[in-house]
């Protein structure tokens, strides 16, 4: 059962809105949302720019717009002019189905977020082009979101280039530098996964879990939700001052969606390898998938997109040190800015959010690239 709490809300903060699907060349079949227009316009207003929001690991796309109608960046690009269309990746609950399998099936979870900019973001992204009549689109991706769209750009150049620019809000590219907990469980699971060699396609359902102990009242704001946000604190990175307690389990049962074992997997990969690389299958199996028996590794030096990059000095996702090695390795690099104090998620739930960032996005997309 597909759930409706992205279309709920944004109708509840009295925006129209449209529900889209496309089918990916293997066969998944992707949830979209639609901001058309802002509050104050009767009409589409055809020709607008467009504005594609793409959310990051274990999440979906109600994270752009959870917050109220001036808080939330999707509603402030709406009533800044803007088409904005909210993207949701595989296995998340608006986008678990296959034209040939079903979430019950191994091979439905056979996938991690190497097939994610393989082949998601080329049937998001062309699908939001054609429907809209333009032929490039502003693209904003937090975190995994990031990811994707480093080595989807970079192995496709001609979709990079239909990005008018690449907004890239807590980086990922490597993992070097994550907390000492990820560090640990990376270098346990790591290579006892790889010695036993099972078969990695499962999901990965956390979201149904935290729902359900949220049902029950754990999350309660104002005292337990301090020991959720401490578990999600020990991977972001510090405990925020900027985010609204009270709004804690309402942010941590939309931030627990589901993915694949393989996924979460690849990510104990980077970090036990400190490198970006496609997904290691063996040498045998490497052989099979890329004609090597190494598994190549990523080079964003061939991503044609001008981007920008946000980075928080507090994120241990994406950390500072990881995106200064990143840094010259992007030839289109356009801006580059640290924002102090900030964690991974202040970017999408930091109460200061839509006055220190998400103007500036705002301006840069209508002064910048016109």
């Amino acid at each position: 059962m597909e759930r409706r709490f992205q279309t709920e809300i944004i109708a509840s903060r009295g925006y129209a809105f449209e529900e889209h699907y496309v089918t990916t060349q293997d066969g998944f079949i992707l949830g979209l949302q639609r901001i058309p227009r802002g509050r104050s316009e009767e009409s589409k207003n055809g020709g607008k720019q467009v504005v594609f929001l793409q959310h990051g690991f274990l999440a979906d796309a109600s994270t752009w717009v959870m917050d109220s109608a001036t808080e939330s960046l999707g509603y402030i690009l709406a009533d800044s002019g803007f088409d904005v269309w909210l993207g949701n990746i595989r296995g998340n609950d608006y986008s678990r189905r296959h034209v040939k399998y079903l979430p019950n099936q191994h091979i439905f979870w056979n996938w991690s977020w190497q097939e994610m900019a393989h082949f998601d973001l080329p049937a998001m992204i062309n699908y939001v082009l054609h429907v809209t009549g333009q032929k490039q689109l502003f693209y904003v991706g937090h975190s995994q979101g990031t990811l994707i769209a480093f080595n989807g750009f970079a192995d496709n150049p001609d979709l990079g280039k239909k990005i008018k620019a690449f907004f890239a809000l807590a980086p990922v590219y490597t993992l070097n530098n994550v907390t000492k907990i990820a560090q640990d469980v990376a270098a346990i699971l790591y290579p006892l996964v790889k010695k036993l060699d099972p078969n990695l396609t499962f999901d990965l359902l956390p979201g149904d879990v935290f729902r359900a102990l949220i049902e029950l009242g754990f999350c309660a704001y104002p005292i337990e939700e301090n020991i959720c946000y401490d578990l999600v604190q020990l991977v972001v990175g510090m405990d925020s001052k900027d985010i609204d307690e009270s709004r804690v389990p309402v942010y941590i049962a939309h931030l627990f969606e589901g993915t694949s074992f393989k996924d979460f997997f690849h990510y104990a990969q980077m970090i036990f390898h400190r490198n970006c690389q496609k997904f290691d299958y063996g040498s045998t199996g490497n052989k099979r998938h890329y004609n090597q028996t190494t598994a190549p590794l990523c080079n964003v030096q061939g991503m044609p997109t001008p981007t920008m990059m946000f980075v928080a000095t507090e994120d241990k996702l994406g950390d500072p040190a990881d995106n200064a090695a990143l840094k010259p390795q992007i030839k289109n690099l356009v801006h580059y800015e640290m924002i102090q104090g900030w964690n991974h998620l202040d970017f999408l739930y930091g109460k200061d959010a839509h006055v220190v960032l998400y103007p500036k996005l705002v301006a840069m997309m209508k002064t910048r690239f016109n």
